[in-house]
């Protein structure tokens, strides 16, 4: 589709967008987040309206995901025109540190009016007197949602008067400048570390942004009685002497899982912790006459079996808008490839704990949960599903030929095995798990805080 067809589209949709005020005096404002709602309300006046002088705003936090400041990139190209970028003098980490490490929160979100609100009023100062008409990416299928609004200045909402949703805001990123690649891992742009993020976002972040995740992590303020708790899982590659990826994990054995899973009996006295972990793969053609595994990837972990389920059906329905951002071509490919597991995951509780915060005391991002608990989670079932891939692998090819691959293979995972030291738990059940193709809210809601251009 070209850019000409991508206008075609827009002007097909139910109702047509009529460009209020009068563009040569008036000063017409686009607030952008970096994110696909506001870049494509950007795409979208600038191809309806070629010859008016949009104004194009970003207030940086300096905290942001390093691919919104590409997207910026991306969209000036395609707008012609440089994207005025306020930065304060000081971003969001150091105004934490100033304020003694008081974390933003959804009930008081301070690093919204600090950090957008302020410098942006500021900033519209230079017009104080001119009639100002600011643009906001509110989409039709989100309208109970509040828009930014300035005293002095009319809010205008084109999303919602034209009927564009949430697939056409990706069709329209798709055929321009791309959707950015956070998508995969992430629903909505913003900081790093916001507070808004869904427990698989921030498992996301943990996998692809290391460092950023335990920059995230360090702002936190855990009492003496959890500091100890939640320590990261040792690493099974440095035991065993072979490099594990992400690519290690085992195939479900069942196909269902019980709702209540009993715990298993154990001949040690110590008590074991369990929890559902869910992860995708991705399957394409065959090789050596089997289907390939192109990707594998926890997504998140749940204390239920409901919880899970609904964290996968939710990472569903996002792939099939955002399937750019893996690099696939269609939402079928995303249909006919990618297939979701749950897995029910015990070790012992001297070393794993997956429960939150003890103290009242402790001080984190999310209520009830710390981004070190959430670190101490992934990598102890990260462990534990690595070391029973290389134990179904062993059992998979268990009376190969000698001379085989297959049969080297069993040699090196049992030799690995035996160099583990440390505890890798038990794989309690697995199975695959079927989403259900239908639309699924937001996780969290903005209606207490108008959204200015940091989550759209």
């Amino acid at each position: 589709m070209t850019f000409p067809s991508v206008l075609s589209s827009i002007k097909a949709l139910p109702s047509q967008y009529a460009l209020p005020g009068d563009p040569p005096t008036d000063k017409y404002l686009v607030p952008l987040s970096g994110g696909g709602d506001s870049s494509a309300l950007a795409i979208v006046l600038k191809l309806l309206y070629p010859k008016v002088n949009f104004e194009y705003i970003f207030t940086d936090t300096k905290a942001e995901e390093i691919e919104i400041y590409s997207t910026l990139d991306k969209l000036e190209l395609f707008l012609g025109k440089p994207i005025t970028r306020i930065v304060g003098e000081k971003g969001l980490y150091d105004l934490i540190d100033t304020w003694g490490g008081f974390l933003p929160s959804a009930t008081d979100r301070w690093c919204t009016r600090a950090l957008k609100l302020e410098p942006f009023r500021e900033w519209l100062k230079r017009y104080d007197g001119i009639q100002k008409h600011m643009f906001v990416a509110i989409r039709a299928d989100e309208s109970s949602r509040l828009a930014f609004t300035i005293e002095e200045v009319s809010t205008e909402m084109p999303f919602i008067e034209m009927g564009i949703s949430r697939e056409h805001v990706y069709s329209i990123l798709q055929e321009t400048i791309g959707i950015p690649k956070y998508y995969a891992r992430r629903t909505r742009s913003g900081c790093s570390g916001c507070f808004y993020q869904r427990r698989s976002e921030r498992t996301g972040l943990l996998q692809a942004e290391p460092i950023e995740f335990r920059r995230v992590m360090s702002y936190e303020k855990l009492a003496p009685v959890d500091e100890g708790r939640h320590l990261p899982a040792p690493s099974l590659t440095e035991e065993i002497g072979i490099a594990l990826n992400w690519m290690s994990l085992p195939l479900p054995t069942k196909d269902t899982i019980p709702g209540r899973v009993k715990r298993q009996r154990s001949l040690s006295l110590i008590p074991e912790n369990g929890i559902f972990v869910g992860a995708e793969f991705f399957f394409d053609g065959w090789q050596f006459g089997q289907s390939f595994i192109w990707h594998k990837r926890i997504v998140s972990y749940s204390s239920s079996l409901a919880g899970i389920k609904r964290q996968l059906q939710g990472r569903f329905a996002h792939l099939l808008s955002t399937y750019e951002a893996l690099h696939l071509h269609s939402a079928d490919e995303v249909r006919n490839q990618a297939r979701f597991a749950i897995y029910y995951l015990q070790a012992p509780s001297e070393v794993f704990d997956p429960s939150g915060p003890i103290s009242k005391a402790s001080y984190t991002w999310h209520s009830g949960e710390s981004y070190k608990q959430m670190e101490h989670i992934v990598t102890w079932s990260t462990r534990m599903l690595h070391a029973e891939g290389m134990r179904q692998q062993m059992k998979e090819y268990d009376g190969t030929p000698i001379l085989s691959w297959e049969h080297e293979q069993q040699l090196l995972n049992h030799s690995a095995l035996n160099k583990v030291s440390g505890e890798t738990g038990v794989m309690i059940n697995s199975m695959w798990f079927t989403p259900e193709e239908v639309a699924v809210e937001d996780e969290f809601d903005e209606k207490r805080t108008p959204c200015p251009m940091c989550q759209i």
